[in-house]
């Protein structure tokens, strides 16, 4: 008989884990939690942006993704058409990759624009299951600020945090139009100094960008500086700073990428710390390097997965489960089964039935799967198994 775990015994250990007070905690938030709440994710957004191009476009977008083969999504096209522009800048002669330097641009910012459209709106199931975890992030007095990473560049995690009125800073500075800081983004949390900031607020890096990222120039000065205008759509002849090439093709746009990935490798591989990844399929495999360089390095740091997918879905297995072999600090908890220092095992039944609740919050009975993947099911959990301060909302019209 294969070996095999209970899911209350994991809970409780989760929940043991996410509620200490002493370490530092890493929230890691992937596409899922978007997608839990209605926004679109990679593949509806290839499909839906795609509609929203002007008819001229669709046929040099289509012909990227055919070129790009099996898999190919929206990103890969950004990725493509940004490689053009760093080659050949905005000529209107030059060609690359099918293109010219106008061509390129102009298909870059009307996918762009097309991204906006899709993202910011009001996801239609609403934005409680982000103030709902936003407000168990205020409800522990850690010794350490909270550090949320995520790749989305939606603006659910923001909103949650507002509306939960939990103060969070984000690296950007100013009222009017504010700019992205590299020194102030890689500022240091170690020293309990009253330099620093609060370590009540959250600290939110958005390491694929957001929809309100965009270079602008100041008009007295001249300098170009990455401003933050997240409910104004772009202008025409503006670059939403989001999901970027990988190829330096611009300073200006490199920076804020380079400075948040820096803060993510650094907090990883030094001090205690507990990453906890939430509807994240781990697709990023610079992103990856630098979560397992920090675990295999840093023998204080664990990080707990909580995996929509199932762990045997070859996509989990390729990006997920082979890299970190050997790797003892690595919990991975997916509907189908789990992986616990460095042994991976399916689920049994919860030793004992729940008790004042109709379900544990962590666990299908019907289906026999642990369903902390899902985030809609995560604060409850948080709630239930940890404790949270109440979120207040306006009473229910009669």
């Amino acid at each position: 008989m294969g070996i095999t775990f209970d899911p209350l015994r994991e809970a409780e250990e989760l929940r043991e884990q996410l509620a200490s007070d002493r370490r530092r905690l890493i929230v890691f938030f992937g596409a899922g939690t978007s997608q839990a709440v209605g926004l679109d994710g990679v593949i509806q957004l290839t499909s839906n942006v795609r509609n929203l191009l002007d008819t001229t476009l669709q046929p040099e977008y289509d012909r990227i993704l055919l070129e790009v083969g099996a898999g190919a999504h929206i990103e890969h096209v950004l990725n493509r058409v940004r490689l053009c522009r760093e080659m050949i800048g905005d000529s209107k002669t030059a060609v690359a990759g099918g293109f010219t330097g106008t061509a390129a641009t102009e298909l870059d910012r009307a996918i762009c624009k097309g991204i906006y459209q899709r993202i910011c709106v009001d996801p239609t199931k609403g934005f409680q299951l982000h103030a709902e975890f936003a407000a168990w992030l205020s409800s522990i007095q850690r010794a350490k600020p909270v550090e949320i990473f995520s790749t989305n560049y939606d603006l659910l995690i923001e909103r949650g945090l507002e509306i939960a009125l939990v103060p969070y800073f984000d690296g950007f500075l100013g009222a009017v139009n504010p700019y992205f800081s590299d020194a102030a983004a890689d500022f240091r949390d170690d020293a309990d100094s009253l330099n620093q900031l609060p370590r009540t607020w959250a600290r939110l890096w958005k390491l694929h960008g957001s929809i309100g990222w965009r270079v602008a120039e100041e008009t007295i000065t001249g300098t170009k500086k990455v401003i933050r205008q997240p409910l104004i759509p772009p202008k025409a002849d503006e670059d939403l700073m989001i999901f970027p090439s990988r190829d330096k093709y611009s300073d200006s746009r490199r920076l804020p990428f380079v400075a948040l990935h820096d803060r993510l490798r650094r907090l990883t591989t030094s001090g205690e710390c507990l990453i906890l990844v939430v509807g994240y399929s781990f697709g990023d495999q610079h992103i990856n390097d630098i979560l397992f360089a920090g675990l295999r390095s840093n023998n204080r740091c664990s990080m707990s997965v909580l995996s929509f997918d199932s762990l045997s879905k070859p996509e989990m297995e390729e990006n997920l489960i082979k890299p970190t072999q050997g790797i003892r600090n690595l919990t991975v908890y997916g509907p189908d089964a789990a992986l616990v220092g460095g042994t991976k095992g399916a689920w049994s039944e919860p030793a004992k039935p729940p008790s004042g609740t109709t379900n544990w919050p962590f666990w299908d009975d019907i289906k026999k799967e642990f369903v902390l993947g899902n985030f809609q099911n995560l604060p409850r959990f948080l709630r239930e198994f940890i404790g949270a301060r109440p979120l207040v909302t306006k009473p229910a019209v009669v």
